[in-house]
């Protein structure tokens, strides 16, 4: 009798646990590399999702990135992800790498953290603005990176040729060891605001942070709209005392036409809901404000996520 009774406890509440569990939704959320921005500002983003009580289960995957990310959320395998936005733009549009393959199903859940592009030099150089690097041994990004992307429509839009400097085709890490080693002047480098590699070279060598606000790139930023521009706060870095204004890339919170309205709402009014703890939990979102979820996107907000922005005021 006893064995009878306890038997059919345990069914119970087997039968309780997988109806609770069928109630909650699962999402999985692709980043990047564990050692870079992306995957503890995904991680970061799971724990509000999973604090806010909406029934859904959020987990956080490493990936290869971006470009990885916008095909994976295309064939099924992530619910959402987060990417740089002239990589989304690419994608939505079938330009550059994904010519041919458009992912026009891809749709913007938020804006993150500033990806601006920072031109550090040495302070020897003398350079104080963009075009001062005439002349000057400069690397602009290994070919194929999105720095190089970035660099080349920058120097375009300012009307500098790579002959009118000596260019370096290194990736960023090289860039700032050949800066270290005096082998170049200046370095560009995209990167969130803060970033180790630029904390690092402006503690051990005498460098300067040139500002990107030259007037040609508004006309830039205003044709592309996965651009933006953003304020880097004095004393981001050693030796810069002043606030400088830089342009560049966004990171953005991705998903697909075919995650549920509902979903993507409760997902952003859950960030929304819960900024101050969100920008918190990482540094790279230190600076965010509710107003940056809807610039410099790189796709269509999804309409989950358009609700939210309204309910809010923000749109």
């Amino acid at each position: 009798m006893k064995k009878s009774l306890v038997l059919l406890l345990c069914i119970a509440l087997a039968l309780v646990s997988h109806q609770a569990l069928g109630q909650r939704q699962f999402l999985t959320i692709g980043t990047a590399s564990v050692v870079g921005i992306y995957y503890p500002v995904g991680g970061a983003t799971a724990q509000i999702i999973n604090q806010a009580d909406v029934g859904l289960r959020a987990t956080v995957e490493a990936t290869g990135g971006s470009a990885f990310n916008a095909r994976a959320l295309a064939a099924g395998e992530l619910d959402l992800a987060i990417a740089q936005s002239d990589v989304v733009y690419q994608a939505y549009h079938g330009e550059a790498g994904f010519e041919g393959e458009a992912v026009d199903q891809l749709r913007t859940v938020m804006g993150l953290h500033a990806e601006p592009l920072h031109l550090v030099c040495s302070r020897e150089s003398g350079i104080t603005e963009v075009r001062d690097i005439a002349g000057k041994r400069v690397n602009i990004g290994n070919p194929g990176s999105g720095i190089r992307f970035t660099v080349e429509q920058a120097l375009q839009a300012l009307e500098i040729g790579l002959d009118d400097f000596e260019p370096f085709s290194l990736t960023a890490p090289e860039g700032v060891d050949f800066l270290r080693d005096r082998r170049v002047d200046c370095f560009f480098y995209t990167i969130g605001i803060g970033g180790a590699a630029l904390q690092d070279i402006s503690t051990t060598q005498d460098v300067v942070f040139v500002p990107m606000d030259d007037a040609v790139l508004e006309a830039l930023v205003a044709e592309h709209p996965y651009y933006a521009f953003t304020e880097v706060p004095a004393g981001t870095y050693r030796g810069q005392e002043e606030d400088i204004t830089l342009f560049g890339v966004k990171a953005l919170f991705v998903t697909t036409t075919d995650l549920d309205e509902e979903v993507a709402y409760n997902v952003t009014k859950a960030v929304l809901d819960n900024l101050e703890d969100f920008t918190r939990i990482h540094p790279a979102l230190n600076l965010l404000t509710a107003e940056d979820f809807l610039s410099g996107l790189g796709a269509p907000l999804h309409p989950g996520a358009e609700r939210a922005y309204q309910e809010a005021g923000l749109l």
